[in-house]
């Protein structure tokens, strides 16, 4: 797998989320608020829910969760993302645009690592008023190539042991120039949580990857499939001691066209900073691309 291992912070004390609210509600006669709107209140509980609802193909739970989410913490950038995220994965197009236009209206300060997202997202003609879009990446001629669609990542419960998940990532077509297959590149980095108090990158087997419709050429719809493979066997107790105790925790990618960074996706959104963004990627295809035909 390509990168370095790299140990990202670790997550909130017990007890408390990254944002400063409780993971649990408060108790007592004079409690206040309700169980249900302490955990709502909680970020990093309901972007977890989210996400979990989102990869059982649940899109009315978790837009009914982020919905509430969002009355009770307006105006907070993750939240509206993965509102954005989920009816990407919709096909509601108005409604995410919506949604990554009310993160750019935040400004970059107050939106972070969302705010690049959602211009990334946009593109630079869509920017919204009174926050100046970021320069998308893009091809040799200024114009960008591809993009990454809404990628989900599905655990497969009938492994008999380990952890195994299926990252779908929608490859799609950003104008209509033909698409040369041999000047594609994907990075793939995974991740576990380990010992439940911090991440890093995976020790699992390197990802399987499989093209899902064919031929590849971004002909017709202009948007193919790739699946990519996420196993990590169950580990032994010499391994334990070795690497701690692992499970998935989430993925980045960065999507190259012709040496030039096109697109890059994260979930959960803070692996967007694992390590330093690179213009250009090495020459060459990626080893774990599969080939484009047969």
């Amino acid at each position: 797998m390509p990168g370095t291992s790299q140990t990202l912070p670790p997550p909130a004390e017990p007890g408390m989320s990254a944002s400063g609210f409780p993971t649990t509600a408060p108790s007592g006669p004079n409690s206040k608020p309700d169980a249900a709107t302490a955990l709502l209140k909680d970020v990093n509980y309901v972007i977890t829910a989210a996400q979990e609802l989102r990869g059982l193909s649940d899109m009315q739970g978790t837009l009914e969760l982020l919905r509430k989410a969002d009355e009770l913490t307006p105006a907070h950038p993750a939240i509206i993302a993965e509102m954005a995220q989920t009816y990407e994965q919709m096909g509601i197009t108005a409604k995410a645009t919506d949604a990554w236009r009310r993160i750019q209206l935040l400004g970059e300060t107050k939106a972070g690592i969302y705010f690049e997202l959602a211009s990334r997202r946009l593109g630079a003609g869509s920017a919204a008023v009174g926050a100046p879009a970021l320069s998308a990446p893009s091809g040799a001629d200024g114009e960008k190539f591809l993009r990454l669609g809404a990628c989900q990542a599905t655990r497969d419960f009938l492994v008999p042991t380990g952890e195994r998940y299926v990252l779908h990532v929608p490859i799609s077509r950003a104008g209509n120039r033909p698409i040369n297959s041999q000047e594609l590149n994907l990075e793939v980095f995974f991740f576990d949580r380990v010992n439940n108090e911090k991440v890093a990158l995976t020790i699992a087997p390197e990802p399987v990857e499989s093209w899902q419709t064919a031929p590849v050429d971004w002909n017709g719809t202009g948007e193919e499939l790739l699946d990519v493979v996420y196993h990590l066997p169950a580990l032994s107790a010499a391994e334990i001691q070795q690497h701690g105790r692992r499970s998935y925790y989430g993925y980045m990618l960065r999507l190259y066209y012709n040496n030039k960074l096109q697109d890059v996706a994260a979930e959960p959104r803070d692996l967007l900073e694992f390590g330093s963004t690179p213009g250009t990627a090495p020459a060459g295809v990626n080893p774990l691309l599969p080939p484009m035909s047969r």
